[in-house]
């Protein structure tokens, strides 16, 4: 797109150019959201939320960094500074995880039809859950460095930190994922007995997953072939693929939007 042009016409109130500007800009805040909130219905709100910041602060967007890393800062500083979700009280540490992934409800087997869809959202609420253990900056810079792929020079301004700085917490976040990995995980290594189907009845029964009401595994525009999992880190969280979001953001949006008389009619 034209970006210096779409944001100017945004600037001027033109509703055509706000919502192709929304078009754009929210998968991105999104799927940082989700990745990092784990919960959808939270992810959703704040992406609203960020939204609405992006939006109402785009006069103090001066071109001297890429409009996507702008976005992107916006979006991490409204996740750093929420209060405490409650996920994050729920999973603690990686004990208490690790601890939670030794209970097992019987049957262990599931015979379903929609198994394959289920153990599918068993592994990504899982993977992603693990995030949840990490403290909020070696979380964020896991997500912007290992599964969004961001250089440190990037990650670091995103983050508002150092080049250096973002490369030591992603250092370190991925050493912590890896250990928990390596001692509890079946995919990543084969002698632990914890596998995504064998928890399927426990996730139903604990409420985990609702089948009516999934998290992620019919909610994702790509996928990539499993087999990346069972060979790095970086693969297991690249195998999510990119998430899609249930809510109508322009709609609400241009209903706040005009109250505030920030956009105009054409």
């Amino acid at each position: 797109m034209d970006e210096r042009n779409v944001i100017n016409r945004c600037l001027e109130g033109d509703r055509q150019s706000l919502e192709k500007l929304i078009t754009i800009v929210q998968p991105l805040v999104f799927n940082l959201s989700l990745r990092f909130l784990w919960n959808r219905m939270d992810a959703e709100d704040a992406t609203q939320e960020i939204l609405i910041k992006i939006v109402t602060n785009l006069g103090k967007f001066d071109h001297r960094s890429k409009f996507n890393t702008w976005v992107y800062r916006v979006a991490t500083n409204y996740l750093i500074n929420q209060k405490q979700t409650k996920t994050e009280t729920i999973l603690t540490s990686f004990d208490v995880y690790a601890d939670d992934l030794k209970d097992f409800k019987a049957p262990l087997e599931y015979n379903l039809p929609d198994k394959m869809l289920l153990e599918k959202e068993m592994k990504i609420s899982c993977t992603l859950a693990m995030l949840q253990c990490l403290n909020r900056d070696l979380r964020l810079t896991f997500i912007l460095g290992s599964i969004l792929k961001l250089n440190s020079k990037i990650g670091s301004e995103i983050s508002n930190t150092t080049p250096e700085n973002f490369r030591k917490r992603l250092q370190q976040s991925r050493k912590i994922l890896s250990a928990f990995l390596k001692g509890n995980c079946g995919i990543y290594n084969p002698a632990n007995n914890c596998r995504c189907s064998k928890r399927i009845n426990t996730a139903l029964t604990c409420g985990r997953i609702e089948k009516s009401r999934l998290n992620f595994a019919d909610k994702i525009e790509s996928y990539t072939a499993e087999v990346e999992e069972l060979h790095s880190l970086s693969g297991i969280y690249k195998n999510h693929g990119s998430f899609k979001s249930e809510g109508s953001f322009i709609i609400e949006l241009n209903k706040i939007l005009a109250t505030k008389g920030i956009i105009r009619d054409n």
